[in-house]
């Protein structure tokens, strides 16, 4: 590693403590004058390094994702890869385009400052403005000889692990799960999850699994079209996004190793945000209005309708909730 990507270790490691210049030009066995430049190398790239003449230097994080400070914070508690960029199109596509040349055994994730072409269900944009959101894929490898992953618990499950996130670091705030996809938070979005599957085409069967989050956190203007539904967890709050990334990732691969057991389904069923409540579901062209009654040991929502039968969905959006001139 060269004078920059030293220093940039040291202070991570002592993130938010003051180290004398001098401690450091005797570790790294350089000069002063070599310190400073590699301080600021690291000032250029966006880090905020405070400096005092009695005290040195003093690490207090950046305004960008960074994959090194990432995985520092990860505190070996995940295994895979990590990369960044300031903007892509789509982490995504990101994603499947790694893919197309890479067979990952362990997990893999992308993350982006900005997306100009985000997207969740059915291909609706999702507005991924530069640094006011958290935008993510994770590659999750799968075995194409086992059973076929069951989704519906697979994206219930990164839910649950994704709002006990939100909740340990935003405390003061309630969040709660609209089947099967989003977190909402005062009856406005706030996280959208896509989970996504790449075929072996030799077997027909999932090869990878692919779970985009998107989660709003400072955004404030929403294009005209998602301003009503869209809303943001803290706008004027500064939130560390490397730190917040780090503890999603490591929340998000203890749920996926044990998700098929849906152990977690009581928890968002006692935070979903529909059931007992009358619902419309579009299930590609067509529409199922009902009382959402329970979410069943695979995930899927259970509708109770008008004659009373009931039946469960796996798939699906709930389009409507509160139905006029029904009770819930």
């Amino acid at each position: 590693m060269g004078t920059k990507d030293e220093l940039f270790k040291i202070f991570l490691l002592n993130e938010q403590q003051w180290i004398s210049g001098s401690q450091l030009a005797e570790r790294l066995k350089i000069s002063r004058e070599s310190i400073w430049k590699g301080v600021a190398a690291l000032r250029r790239q966006g880090h905020q390094i405070e400096s005092q003449r009695a005290l040195g230097y003093r690490y207090l994080g950046t305004d960008h994702l960074d994959a090194a400070v990432i995985k520092m914070q990860t505190r070996d508690e995940f295994n895979g890869e990590i990369h960044t960029a300031s903007s892509i199109d789509s982490t995504q596509n990101w994603a499947k385009q790694y893919l197309s040349s890479h067979q990952p055994s362990q997990p893999v994730a992308f993350l982006a400052d900005q997306q100009t072409a985000g997207y969740g269900r059915r291909g609706r944009q999702f507005y991924s403005p530069q640094k006011t959101g958290l935008y993510f894929s994770l590659v999750l490898p799968h075995n194409p000889m086992s059973a076929l992953p069951k989704i519906g618990l697979l994206t219930t499950g990164v839910a649950v692990a994704v709002g006990r996130v939100l909740k340990q670091t935003f405390p003061d705030h309630d969040f709660s799960y609209k089947w099967v996809n989003d977190i909402y938070m005062n009856g406005h979005k706030v996280c959208g999850i896509l989970t996504e599957a790449t075929l072996e085409l030799e077997s027909a069967s999932s090869a990878a699994l692919i779970v985009g989050i998107g989660i709003n956190l400072s955004t404030v203007d929403f294009p005209a079209a998602v301003a009503q539904k869209a809303g943001s967890i803290a706008p004027e709050q500064t939130i560390d996004r490397n730190q917040l990334a780090a503890r999603l990732l490591v929340a998000i691969m203890n749920v996926y190793g044990e998700y098929d057991s849906g152990k977690f389904l009581p928890e968002y069923r006692a935070h979903s945000m529909v059931l007992k409540r009358p619902v419309v579901l579009k299930i590609g062209n067509d529409e199922a209005v009902g009382k959402a009654v329970d979410i069943d040991d695979q995930g899927g929502l259970v509708l109770e309708f008008a004659d009373g039968t009931k039946k469960s969905f796996i798939s699906g959006e709930v389009t409507k909730v509160d139905l006029p001139g029904m009770t819930s």
